[in-house]
């Protein structure tokens, strides 16, 4: 059902001409700042100097949290995105340890078209939300799953692109079973009143 209702929202909204080069750029800039602000896609291998701590290797991780990563993506998209909240707004979607990537859906104008997170080694260039492509069905992907959050990021909200979808709190984690208790009579003790020694359990 929600992917009925997103993917009709995306082709009410579908243009049939090309995307302004302004948008696109803009679209393009933005995600690249918040990848490097973030340190997302390996962008803090590169030089660049993430505002989250996200700690070292393994044991070392540290989780970020939402209040962290909203926050630091501020100070990375504060100045020079005039676009932002006219031809496009930006998701980043959360998982339990952090942000995991970031995407731009076109509004307005530029509506129809959308961009997704990619590595220092590639461009992240917009591409219709209606298209076939690898890319487009990928991005649509995390746009329905994005709107579908309520832990999503957006910026400046998710009014414009996620109309008539409420988004759903996360599922509460599974409760700890209670640990079982050892069936049969206890052990009796030793005729000499040392304690008997339990036997290893036997597998059924």
């Amino acid at each position: 059902m929600l992917a009925t209702i997103v993917w009709t929202l995306l082709v009410a909204g579908d243009p049939a001409g090309k995307l302004l080069p302004a948008a696109a750029k803009e679209m393009t800039e933005s995600i690249i700042a918040i990848n490097k602000a973030l340190g997302l896609e390996s962008w803090d291998t590169t030089g660049a100097k993430p505002c989250v701590d996200r700690g070292g290797l393994e044991a070392t991780i540290k989780d970020v949290s939402a209040e962290d990563a909203r926050d630091c993506a501020a100070t990375a998209i504060r100045n020079g995105y005039p676009g932002l909240g006219k031809d496009f707004v930006l998701g980043i979607p959360m998982a339990g340890i952090g942000p995991v990537t970031v995407f731009a859906i076109g509004i307005g104008e530029a509506a129809g078209w959308g961009a997704y997170s990619c590595d220092p080694k590639r461009r992240c260039a917009p591409t219709k939300l209606s298209a076939d492509s690898k890319q487009a069905k990928r991005l649509r992907e995390r746009y329905n799953k994005a709107c579908a959050s309520s832990d999503t990021i957006w910026f400046p909200n998710r009014d414009s692109v996620c109309a008539g979808i409420t988004a759903s709190a996360p599922a509460a984690p599974p409760a700890t079973p209670p640990a079982a208790k050892p069936s049969g009579p206890a052990p009796k003790p030793a005729p000499d009143g040392t304690p008997a020694r339990t036997p290893w359990p036997v597998k059924e």
